[in-house]
């Protein structure tokens, strides 16, 4: 198959999205299927990529709004011979690709990976959207492609609550664990200063409101302070990023605290298995990819048991998952340190079994099989978008290009 993925992010951007995307590419491929990719940015070294310019987006300066005409997209896919398009965001690119879609009249499937009703804080207001008009606009997008991808089956709930009536499958994103099996490259500790003897922490993702890290800061400083041979390091960036730096500055902390900024994906097993626990507290995660990856390193995790990351852990598999509550996630900490080596063994064969990439691919393999037999979705159904959500997202789009002119 000749495969067109569409996404308004990709590697070297770190997030769940754009790890999804490298991961499904690289194992189809491994198959024998052509995969090219449309994004506003691509990895060194990438040849099948048509990059769409854009612009960075104000509050995360590593994500981009783009501006793409869907003429390119549409030369990029002929020079090709794109048999099925695959996108990844239902917004600018998104749009794109359900252009593409009618104008070559080829299947399409979607990932919602998103639960965008929980982002809506990144449009500034007067024009930030009630969680209505962004279920509406979901709505509307997903029933104009083939098949919907859900990464959790609560995912696929909540786009049934929504009223998308086309197929949606539930597909994880897989765990490479060939990959992360693999001895570190570098030595992390001794790059970033870190005694090879301390006790280490570590969060990598986005520094971002919705990753409850308000709530993770307090936990391990305090635990910080109770134990001085502790050192916590922070992977990633975001607009939350001034805020931990002027919080542990203020607990008197800052020296063994390391903020490593991005990491490219490839490089990011060597930070998991340089760490002694992986903590994460986040409450949005429709699946939480990097408490996989860390376990898969055979790093254990403690993790709220919450949204996409209750999906995918199991308490005692290589991780231990707790509620909403200070005290228990302190308690957990202890509880895991004390067991590493026992949650380290379980936690790689936890994920070996039921995360692989592999498994993943087989599963999307049908679903691209079934949508060519299907073949295209005419866009001439009933608008299901209304007027009053027209304005609003007109409202929107046009309040974040004025932002950026």
């Amino acid at each position: 198959m000749r495969i067109l993925m569409i996404s308004d992010t990709y590697l070297p951007q770190i997030n769940g999205v754009a790890t999804s995307i490298y991961l499904s590419k690289k194992y189809l491929e491994m198959r024998g299927h052509e995969v090219y990719i449309v994004a506003p940015v691509k990895p060194e070294g990438e040849d099948k990529a048509l990059v769409v310019p854009g612009i960075p987006f104000l509050l995360e300066k590593q994500h981009k709004v783009v501006f793409a005409n869907h003429i390119k997209i549409i030369e990029f896919a002929l020079a090709n011979k794109i048999e099925i398009i695959h996108s990844h965001d239902p917004m600018a690119l998104g749009m794109r690709a359900l252009k593409v879609q009618k104008d070559l009249k080829l299947p399409h499937v979607h990932t919602y990976h998103t639960l965008l009703t929980e982002y809506r804080h990144y449009v500034p207001p007067p024009f930030t959207p009630d969680r209505r008009t962004v279920e509406e606009f979901s709505k509307w997008f997903c029933n104009k492609v083939n098949t919907v991808i859900a990464p959790t089956e609560e995912i696929k709930r909540e786009l049934i609550s929504y009223g998308v009536q086309r197929p949606i499958e539930v597909v994880p994103t897989g765990i490479d664990t060939i990959e992360f099996s693999k001895p570190p490259e570098k030595d992390i500790r001794r790059g970033y200063s870190i005694p090879q003897d301390a006790v280490l922490l570590m969060y990598a993702g986005r520094l971002a409101k919705e990753k409850n890290l308000g709530f993770l800061s307090k936990v391990v400083s305090r635990y910080m302070h109770n134990e001085p041979n502790v050192w916590f390091l922070i992977v990633g960036d975001g607009p939350e990023r001034k805020e931990l730096e002027n919080f542990f500055q203020d607990e008197g902390l800052s020296e063994r605290v390391v903020f490593a900024g991005y990491v490219p994906h490839k490089e990011i097993k060597d930070y998991y298995k340089a760490a002694d626990l992986f903590v994460f507290a986040s409450l949005t995660e429709t699946q939480g990819l990097v408490v996989l990856e860390a376990l898969a390193s055979g790093i254990p995790v403690v993790a709220i048991a919450y949204k996409g990351i209750a999906n995918v852990l199991v308490n005692g598999e290589g991780a231990i998952t707790t509620g909403i509550d200070e005290e228990e996630f302190y308690n957990a900490i202890i509880t895991a340190l004390e067991k590493k080596d026992e949650l380290r063994k379980r936690g790689i064969e936890y994920v070996e079994k039921h995360w692989s990439m592999n498994t993943m691919a087989d599963r999307l393999e049908v679903i691209y099989q079934r949508a060519l037999k299907e073949g295209f979705i005419d866009f001439h159904m009933p608008s299901i978008i209304n007027t009053s959500l027209q304005l609003k997202l007109n409202a929107i789009f046009k309040r974040l290009i004025e932002l950026f002119e």
